[in-house]
């Protein structure tokens, strides 16, 4: 994962697809996570080689409250591996083929009081039917920060696709232990993750590379 900083012309490489990058001005911070969704002015733009990361293959984590499950690319992603788990295991897909041609019987049944085809003329395969489902996992909204983080990992690997995570201020509010968990999960999965933190870290015990930027926009390296 290499991190192209536009406004200062450096870039770092994150060889391992984990690292972190820190500022002494949050409006800095600010400016450059939305800048990954191409929003409002440049500031930090991923690579993957000599790709640049569009919006759609990023997954920005802005709040430590509510993680990003309806994401829709996520929700669409995660219904169709489902559907596919499904239809790979032939008792189950027919069972599932039932529920749907009754869900159309019942949908049908609708048609006295409306005046259009909620059905229509076209045959849904089961992966549209499971989308219009609108599956999602099983959430812990009362479980501690870092299982539920945990957790959206979890959904993000089962969903098949293979975003770049960006996720602001998680760090500060974990343990070293907790930060070491995520860590060698990343690792484990394969996935590419950035944290975005307020001020410079601790990096006592952190098992990835950590750059800062001061004030005054110059970046050093914080790695033990």
């Amino acid at each position: 994962m290499i991190v192209k900083l536009e406004t200062i012309g450096e870039t770092v490489d994150f060889t391992d697809g984990i690292g972190a990058i820190s500022f002494d001005d949050f409006n800095e911070l600010s400016r450059c996570a939305k800048s990954l969704l191409r929003e409002g002015e440049p500031g930090f733009a991923l690579y993957r080689g000599e790709r640049r990361l569009k919006s759609k293959d990023i997954v920005l984590i802005d709040s430590l409250i509510e993680f990003p499950f309806d994401d829709r690319r996520l929700v669409g992603a995660y219904a169709s591996r489902v559907a596919t788990e499904i239809e790979s295991c032939e008792p189950l897909a027919t069972k599932a083929h039932e529920i749907r041609a009754r869900v159309g019987e019942l949908i049908s049944e609708l048609g006295a009081s409306l005046r259009t085809d909620p059905i229509g003329v076209t045959e849904r395969d089961f992966k549209s039917f499971a989308k219009w489902l609108s599956l999602s996992p099983c959430r812990e909204p009362d479980s501690t920060l870092l299982r539920r983080f945990l957790s959206f990992m979890d959904y993000v690997c089962d969903t098949g696709l293979n975003p770049s995570i960006a996720v602001i201020g998680l760090i500060d509010k974990l343990n070293p232990a907790d930060v070491l968990q995520i860590t060698r999960k990343v690792r484990n999965e394969s996935l590419e993750m950035l944290f975005l933190e307020y001020r410079e870290m601790d990096t006592a015990d952190i098992e990835f590379p950590v750059w800062h930027i001061d004030r005054d926009g110059v970046l050093f390296s914080r790695a033990v």
